[in-house]
């Protein structure tokens, strides 16, 4: 379960995640009841991130297999997601663009567009043998996605070219990993739906 302490105008309040797969909407003030519960995961929820660009937007991710999209005036998700079979172990919001935000699973490294697709990624970033993603940050003062490992190892992505709602010339590619210095493997965006 991780909190979400941001995105509000009134600070005392936080969204939780649940390992039953529910979101509370808590307050600092009040530690004797939910003030509302948002319900769509059926596993254990593992990240819950406020849109930067938005602060009524929220996104979740859970051992479901699902991120869902949220407006926190509404119960139900706006939109849910789904791109592999595996649990989605982050996920968080770009800073720079509004409609773009990443997610790992234990598999690969995704960045979706909603300019783009709903229903793809336009990434995808398959994790080394072995290895298991399991968290990632995009960075504030560069484009670049920092993602987290099982052997707790931090790769960066730097993101080329993107040009959010037209991206069939961007890329990905790996700065470095870890102590093991730079890597040349580079992958290209696909286009979606």
């Amino acid at each position: 379960m991780r909190d979400s302490y941001t995105g509000f105008t009134d600070s005392s309040l936080y969204l939780a995640g649940t390992g039953e797969g529910l979101i509370h909407k808590c307050s600092c003030s009040n530690s004797q009841q939910f003030l509302e519960t948002f319900r769509e995961h059926f596993g254990p929820v593992n990240q819950v991130a406020w849109c930067p660009h938005s602060p009524d937007v929220f996104l979740s991710c859970s051992s479901d297999w699902t991120i869902q999209l949220w407006k926190q005036d509404h119960l139900k998700p706006v939109l849910g997601f789904t791109s592999t079979q595996t649990a989605v172990c982050d996920v968080q919001w770009s800073p720079k663009w509004a409609t773009v935000f990443g997610a790992v699973n234990e598999e690969q490294l995704e960045i979706w567009d909603l300019n783009w697709s709903i229903l793809d990624p336009v990434s995808v970033q398959p994790a080394a043998a072995g290895v298991k993603m399991t968290s990632l940050l995009f960075a504030t003062q560069t484009e670049c996605v920092l993602v987290g490992d099982s052997d707790g190892q931090v790769t960066v992505y730097q993101l080329k070219n993107l040009s959010v709602g037209d991206i069939t010339d961007s890329s990905l590619s790996p700065k470095s990993r870890g102590p093991d210095g730079e890597s040349t493997v580079t992958f290209r965006f696909k286009p979606g739906l």
